[in-house]
């Protein structure tokens, strides 16, 4: 079976075929005669040295790719991007990429949840302390006793609760765990404008979420052919190219942007049932494609919603003013936000809710 190698014993095929290449080269100019139809020894000649070159770099390239790289990707679908997962990624038992929490909370200890999707979890981000919530609770407990937006207490604990692909309507059950068995005082919901995809209706065979995958041609086979279908192909391909618009188009719909309130409405009830205090940011997209869609527009319909329900919430999209989307991402094949977009991210955060309150002797 494949694993995070892929199919070895493809790799080991690859390396019989281009063997028995430079052999047959080697045995063609060995013992084709020099003087009988030269011309087609030279043509031929010069096709099997090509072909033995070009061999040489797909299959320095295969086993580059195959065994050495190591980077995600916008679906986390290739071999280096799963090597990413195993190595830098350690889970605890409720599947959070985070230190195992202890239900009962410590005295004197305030918790804080931040719950979202991959952006929080740090998709691509090989430091759990370089994500926006680690950041964030670096300073609070830095700034512990001077703020004025928090409790009397000795020590902030950050809960990082996120896990790719999770929407709005999946994150309600694990505020509720964390209300109830972990006693978490704040929780900061992080929201992305792709919250809304699996309340948006799909045409069959037109899933703009779905990673294209090849018909004819089982990827894990090679990783160079797998590279290349996800780096020429796949940005061409219509689902993956309108991906933005469709989302867009999915907040015109009124019937789902209702669903998405009520989503929304769900944590703010909970929220205020429970006496947690909930807080909200709205996270932006570092690179968009497609014609129409608007990121301000999206990003608006969040606060408007959130202040009219009394959520404190800001907006992280001002932040990418005058900055390039290719400085903010990960890499040219994974569009989420990098370190330096979470330490912005981070900054956003501090800014809006707890920097104001701060107090010094100053």
């Amino acid at each position: 079976t494949s694993g995070v190698f892929g199919y070895l014993a493809d790799y080991a095929l690859w390396c019989v075929c281009f063997t028995s290449l430079l052999v047959h080269t080697w045995c063609f100019f060995k013992l084709f005669p020099r003087k009988r139809r030269p011309r087609l020894r030279l043509v031929l000649g010069n096709l099997l040295v090509f072909s033995s070159m070009l061999g040489a770099v797909a299959l320095m390239a295969e086993t580059y790719l195959r065994f050495l790289s190591v980077k995600t990707d916008a679906f986390g679908m290739t071999l280096a991007a799963q090597r990413w997962f195993v190595l830098y990624t350690d889970m605890n038992s409720l599947e959070c990429r985070d230190a195992e929490w202890n239900m009962a909370k410590p005295e004197g200890v305030y918790r804080i949840a931040f719950v979202g999707d991959s952006f929080t979890y740090g998709w691509g981000i090989e430091r759990e302390e370089d994500r926006f919530s680690d950041i964030i609770e670096k300073r609070l407990n830095a700034a512990a006793n001077s703020l004025t937006a928090l409790p009397s207490i000795s020590l902030v604990e950050v809960l990082n609760v996120a896990k790719p692909g999770w929407g709005t309507g999946d994150e309600y059950e694990p505020i509720c765990d964390m209300i109830e068995h972990y006693g978490v005082d704040e929780v900061v919901l992080c929201i992305t404008p792709n919250d809304i995809e699996k309340l948006i209706p799909r045409e069959a065979g037109n899933d703009p979420t779905a990673p294209p995958v090849p018909k004819l041609f089982n990827t894990d086979s090679s990783a160079l052919v797998e590279y290349l279908f996800r780096r020429i192909h796949s940005p061409r391909v219509k689902t993956v190219r309108g991906y933005h618009d469709w989302l867009y188009e999915g907040y015109q719909d009124e019937r789902v942007w209702a669903a998405q309130q009520t989503a929304l409405g769900r944590i703010i009830s909970l929220c205020g049932e429970t006496g947690v205090t909930l807080r909200a940011v709205v996270l932006p997209f570092m690179k968009t494609g497609g014609t129409i869609y608007n990121a301000e527009r999206v990003h608006q319909l969040y606060l408007a919603f959130l202040e009219l329900n009394r959520v404190p919430a800001v907006s992280a999209l001002p932040m990418l003013k005058g900055r390039k989307g290719d400085t903010l991402i990960v890499n040219r094949d994974d569009p989420h936000p990098n370190e330096k977009a979470n330490a912005l991210f981070a900054d956003v955060i501090w800014q809006a809710f707890y920097q104001p309150a701060a107090t010094t002797d100053e």
